[in-house]
């Protein structure tokens, strides 16, 4: 639950980051990186959305990943 509304807010900020961004870049500096006043946002909310997506796998391979811990009596090690 907590983790949705941390995406929400953090895509929010980006979309708002890229917009003020986009004020201040004229059109040929965004033709020169290969943008559009129409892609430009989308394309930055979609790359943070890529990285929180490929964070959230790896918290949950590492989830997936955990060792078993045993309990061992350490005086009984090696008696088989």
């Amino acid at each position: 639950m907590l983790r949705k509304i941390y995406r929400a807010i953090l895509l929010g900020q980006a979309a708002s980051a890229a917009n003020k961004t986009l004020a201040t870049m004229s059109d040929l500096v965004l033709e020169d990186i290969g943008q559009t006043r129409g892609s430009f946002v989308k394309n930055v909310v979609e790359s943070v959305r890529k990285e929180l997506d490929r964070e959230d796998r790896e918290i949950a391979a590492k989830k997936l990943a955990k060792p078993v811990k045993a309990n061992v009596n350490a005086n009984l090690v090696g008696a088989v």
